[in-house]
């Protein structure tokens, strides 16, 4: 019983590669410098900012910003 348990064969997963884009916190602080709104910058600003300069899918990464 254990032998056909572990006769199954492992996968072999692929490295990942690595990201093109700086990390998330550096790509906001970037874009809070760039935009130099005196109130603050809003999310969409910081958002369409981080879309434009680093082609990145800010809907999956919304939850890091």
């Amino acid at each position: 019983m254990t032998e056909t348990a572990s006769a199954k064969p492992k996968k072999v997963s692929k490295p990942k590669a690595k990201p093109t884009h700086p990390p998330t916190s550096v790509m906001v602080m970037a874009a809070i410098k760039a935009l130099k709104e005196r109130n603050g910058s809003s999310l969409p600003a910081i958002k369409k900012y981080i879309a434009a300069n680093y082609k990145v899918d800010v809907v999956k990464n919304a939850h890091f910003i």
